[in-house]
């Protein structure tokens, strides 16, 4: 959680995040009304936003 943390806070760019990663912690916590699958959820979106941003610059 701490790296996901870094991230939102702009200490970590979202590359330094692996999709394996994100997905072993989404299994981990699944209560959808919980402050860690909130964490995630915002962290996924905030990767796949710059890689959509970065998929974009290469068109």
């Amino acid at each position: 959680m701490h790296e996901l943390q870094a991230l939102l806070q702009g200490k970590i760019p979202p590359q330094a995040i692996s999709v394996d990663f994100l997905i072993e912690m989404a299994e981990r916590h699944t209560n959808l009304n919980s402050a860690e699958y909130k964490l995630i959820e915002l962290a996924v979106n905030m990767i796949l936003a710059h890689t959509l941003d970065q998929a974009l610059q290469h068109l």
